[in-house]
């Protein structure tokens, strides 16, 4: 069979205009699907929000031979495989023409938001696990432009990642105490400190919450202002004590992620004047003055006991959660721990405890794992991994190309490889 008329007329809706969801699009589009994507603002409006920071991965590892197959016959200039891009270059150089310069520019539904997704004519609990779910189309409800209405769909791939949905700064999760009314106030994304939100932090004392390598680029780039600017204060709490914020990756191979490694521990070890790392630490309370335009926050470490004091702005680079909230009526089974879909929740874990960490020994763990109760329905992308901060674009290419083996019902389907008997 040809793999344009594979899954022609099959109505498949993507959730989500980022890069997996494109990619998924694409996919699905080549097959022969009528696919529709639908996304609540712009193309990969996430990748521009943290546009300024350079990846760890090189541009070989975040696209697909299929994308780059594509973009070529349209004419379009790709990078080379070796080429390292902050997240503004990847969007304007990949993600972008994905979306404009192929046939998936006529199949996006930009500022159509997916409220809440159900199967026509039943309830949640009806034919528990039974595939008799399948014969009944999905219900997407969309908001648009302040008006409502329904659309149907054979099959949902939810790309929609978690970017939008932070963790909370206090004590295992649960907001410190105030925070619910200082989060209009609070950045929970990396700042652009060095570039374009310079002067908003020049001079003022900040405070930086988060442990991970999200937080280790904010951390460098406020020490960098510190030791330029008089009167630039930093405090970088971290969950973590110990005698480094961050710990190095034995035998990584990422020499991006390694340099930054090294230089958020040094922030730590030889701060830069006015910075401090506070180990082994939490905010209890914070509460936004707005009369004076500035934080009173509730400090607590293991070193320094109780603190109060006041900062000019609060980053709390803190990770990030998935919105569950639109597959409430499926069946969907989610992990306790990490809210990632069950049967990949379970190898993602087992994979990571003999992963050390590293990102670039995980992968997307075959097809099967992408199976909900709910037929049909696939969450694919950063979303999958849940509260699991180590997704790869490389993993979402493979995810794709899995969930289109289970749909067609070819565990061969390659559309990757370009080899004939693949198509």
């Amino acid at each position: 069979m040809d793999g344009s008329q594979m899954l022609d007329g099959r109505r498949i809706a993507v959730i989500g205009g980022g890069p997996v969801g494109l990619e998924a699009a694409l996919y699905a589009s080549e097959l022969g699907a009528d696919v529709r994507v639908y996304e609540r603002g712009a193309i990969a409006r996430h990748v521009a929000e943290w546009g300024h920071i350079h990846m760890f991965t090189p541009f070989g590892m975040n696209h697909s031979p299929l994308g780059r197959r594509v973009l070529e016959s349209e004419g379009c200039k790709i990078p080379d495989d070796e080429t390292f891009q902050t997240g503004a270059e990847w969007r304007e150089s990949y993600l972008l023409p994905l979306a404009k310069r192929t046939a998936l520019a006529d199949r996006l539904a930009l500022g159509d938001r997916v409220v809440t997704i159900g199967r026509a004519g039943l309830l949640k609990g009806d034919h528990i696990g039974d595939d008799a779910r399948s014969r009944q189309p999905f219900t997407l409800l969309i908001e648009a432009g302040g008006f409502e209405h329904y659309e149907e769909a054979d099959l949902v791939l939810d790309c929609s990642g978690s970017w939008g949905i932070p963790n909370r700064l206090g004590r295992g999760g649960v907001p410190a105490l105030g925070e619910r009314g200082a989060r209009p106030h609070i950045s929970y994304h990396p700042v652009d400190v060095a570039g374009e939100q310079r002067e908003r932090y020049a001079g003022r004392r900040t405070l930086l919450v988060g442990g991970g390598l999200s937080a280790a680029t904010t951390a460098v780039a406020l020490a960098g202002l510190a030791a330029e600017v008089d009167g630039t204060r930093v405090v970088w709490a971290t969950r973590r004590a110990g005698e480094v914020p961050i710990l190095p990756l034995e035998g990584d191979t990422l020499e991006r992620r390694v340099e930054l490694t090294h230089a958020a521990n040094r922030v730590a070890a030889e701060p830069a004047r006015g910075v401090e790392w506070l180990p082994d630490a939490e905010v209890r309370a914070i509460h936004w003055n707005a009369p004076a335009a500035e934080f009173e926050v509730a400090l607590h470490s293991a070193t320094g006991g109780e603190r109060a004091e006041t900062f000019d702005r609060v980053i709390a680079n803190v990770g990030y959660g998935p919105d569950s909230s639109i597959y409430k009526e499926l069946q969907i089974h989610e992990c306790w721990a990490s809210r990632a879909p069950m049967k990949l929740a379970v190898s993602l874990a087992a994979a990571q405890a003999d992963a050390g960490g590293d990102c670039l020994k995980l992968g997307g763990f075959g097809p099967e794992v992408l199976v909900n109760p709910e037929p049909g329905f696939f969450i694919l992308g950063m979303k999958s991994y849940g509260r699991n901060s180590a997704f790869l674009m490389s993993t979402g290419v493979e995810q794709v190309r899995d969930v289109f083996r289970l749909i067609s019902g070819r565990a061969d389907l390659d559309l990757y490889g370009g080899r004939e008997g693949d198509r």
